[in-house]
């Protein structure tokens, strides 16, 4: 019998999800995408994660009860981290309880910045010359703007269109200014106009935001799968092909750029927002990333010593590089720090804070490569782990990407039971679901500290039998059942395997053993950091009590690990809304200590050890 499921609506979105009976619902809405504050990982000692729940709900926790009043628990005020699915729900998400990258520009990860941006727009009503005036045309528009800038600038071909324009509309203009150039006039008043688009190129998923960078206010966000990984999932294999194909590094660039700019047409139509009302653009990414989207080529970052052709910031004319926006539009790519440690992982620093406070941080984005940052005030190093695509679902017998029909969520108790996106039946399991299974059959014995699948006729007496009955022999070894035959998509049993397990071992020693060499560098033991930030997608979807089961976190307190979503988008979001956040972000280029772990013996010993998994505590 199918254990029973129950849709969850979350508004104002309107986003649904069909999650498993008893499922918290803060768990349901990581699911849906909807990112719920809870600094104290869900263990209700903070109350923050304050949801109002439409109809009726189950009885008041302890913690709920010490966090609201009657009141509003008869309103239908509950905490997420506490309330089970037990029925089907509809659930509104007040804005003060999202995460902080649902709050637009008014707050990058908890902390608030002033609207500043590069690109800014001045209505000017100029005086015509005179006898008495018999100022230039260039000083005359210059001297007016002296208030928005302290040494405006006008380029050649703006100054030979001056004479007529400003006659033709009567000395009153609207200038755009990039920086401290005046690029552009436009006719009449238009300085309430003026929008931007924050690029988060990954490598599996490109994500725009549009901001309107008159109000700070995020219009609309888009994203699409990166149309690259036609060319190779991972970007040494991007590299090879741009390598191989004397035209390989023009159809990179042109396939990445291509992206972006149906991206840009989905953003502008969804706002009702012209093109040309479109004027500067900033990308985060991975390094390599960056120099495709630049057309810059990218193979040495391939070889050692790992070098990359750039690594500060870099301004280009937008249309230069094939973006269809404003023709006047700048190009902002914030600064890398390795060859491979990009800006997505600057936006992270810069959108966390981590670089203003004494308290040490350390911030994990897990992927394919798993780049790790650890710092505060005074020091940031960061490294880059090669974690491979276990995470992804690659190379799991039944591993599939985080899409419909992929068990992301693995419950072991007396039996197995399992989540699916979109909650039909399941088609294979994505990162998540893997560890998740691998951590639940850790803590049930069916999986022993080595890794090694327990088989059947050496299961202790204490197994129970619907455990025990999901163990079988696979090809000669021993795999687990998670879903029968009867309840896959496949019409056959998605399993576990032993050569899964041995993939997540090698991920998630890879990722350990990065934290123990920036930690140890920094002086600190892995299980004295105060605080640990998980960006990344997978970050944001993995259980923290499965990570920590498994050693790919360390052991400190769920409460001390905290989810910060696409930090990386946010950080791209900053240096858009604020010149002071561009100059931040150079200087966390220039100041992070980047650590080359190819070179390193103790990261070898230390991988060797994060092999094994910890014991239950």
């Amino acid at each position: 019998m199918s254990p029973e499921r129950f849709r969850v609506t979350f508004q104002p979105e309107g986003r649904s999800v069909s999650v498993l009976s008893g499922t918290k619902l803060l768990d349901a809405a990581a699911r849906a995408g909807i990112f719920i504050n809870a600094p104290c990982g869900g263990e209700g000692t903070c109350g923050k994660c304050r949801v109002e729940i439409e109809g009726f709900a189950s009885a008041p926790t302890e913690a709920e009860r010490r966090h609201l009043n009657k009141q509003q628990i008869e309103d239908g005020l509950r905490l997420a981290c506490q309330l089970t699915v037990d029925r089907d729900m509809v659930v509104s998400v007040p804005e003060a309880t999202r995460f902080s990258e649902q709050v637009v520009l008014a707050e990058g990860k908890g902390r608030e910045f002033a609207l500043r941006p590069n690109v800014r727009k001045r209505f000017v009503q100029l005086d015509p010359p005179s006898v008495e005036d018999l100022r230039s045309d260039a000083s005359r528009l210059t001297e007016a703007l002296a208030e928005e800038t302290d040494e405006p600038r006008i380029g050649l071909g703006l100054v030979r269109q001056l004479p007529s324009f400003l006659r033709q509309e009567a000395f009153k203009v609207t200038a755009v200014l990039l920086g401290d150039e005046v690029v552009c006039l436009e006719k009449g008043d238009t300085a309430d106009s003026l929008w931007g688009v924050a690029f988060d190129v990954g490598t599996t998923t490109v994500v725009g935001t549009l901001v309107n960078l008159a109000t700070g206010e995020r219009d609309a966000v888009a994203s699409r799968t990166n149309p690259q990984v036609g060319f190779g999932e991972d970007v040494v294999s991007r590299i090879s092909y741009g390598t191989a194909h004397h035209d390989g590094l023009d159809e990179l660039h042109r396939c990445i750029t291509g992206c972006l700019n149906d991206i840009v047409v989905e953003l502008t139509e969804s706002a009702g927002v012209s093109l040309d009302r479109v004027y500067e653009a900033t990308a985060v990414g991975n390094t390599t990333m960056a120099h495709l989207l630049l057309g810059i080529d990218p193979s040495h970052i391939a070889r050692a010593p790992y070098v990359s052709a750039f690594g500060g910031a870099l301004d280009v004319v937008a249309a230069s590089v094939g973006l269809e926006i404003n023709h006047n539009a700048n190009l902002h790519v914030l600064p890398n720090i390795a060859g491979f440690v990009g800006s997505d992982t600057v936006g992270v620093i810069l959108a966390s804070g981590m670089m203003h406070g004494e308290e040490v941080r350390l911030a994990i984005d897990i992927g394919t490569n798993g780049e790790i940052v650890i710092g505060n005030r005074d020091r940031l190093i960061a490294c880059s782990c090669a974690a491979g695509p276990a995470f992804e679902g690659a190379r799991i017998r039944y591993g599939m990407r985080a899409a419909e029909g992929a068990i992301s969520k693995v419950v072991v108790n007396e039996g197995i039971e399992v989540s699916v996106i979109g909650g039909g039946r399941a088609r294979g399991l994505c990162g998540s679901g893997l560890l998740d299974a691998v951590a639940g059959l850790l803590s049930a014995g069916l999986i022993d500290g080595s890794g090694r699948i327990v088989s059947a006729d050496a299961l202790g007496g204490d197994i129970p039998g619907t455990l025990r009955q999901a163990v079988v022999s696979l090809d000669g070894q021993p795999a687990v059942v998670l879903v029968d035959a009867r309840a896959s998509e496949l019409a056959e049993a998605i399993v576990l395997t032993q050569r899964d397990v041995r993939e997540l071992q090698l991920a998630k020693a890879a990722i350990a053993a990065g934290i123990q060499v920036v930690s140890g560098e920094f002086g600190l033991e892995p299980d004295r950091i105060p605080h640990v930030l998980l960006a990344g997608g997978f970050g944001n979807f993995i259980r923290r009590s499965s990570a920590k089961r498994i050693g790919l976190l360390p052991g400190i307190p769920v409460g001390r690990i905290e989810f910060i979503g696409n930090a990386a988008s946010v950080g791209a979001i900053m240096a858009l809304g604020s010149r002071q956040c561009r100059e931040e972000a150079e200087t966390i280029g220039e100041r992070t200590e980047y650590v080359e772990l190819a070179n390193r013996p103790d990261f070898l010993a230390h991988f060797t050890e994060a092999m094994m998994f910890p014991q239950d505590p």
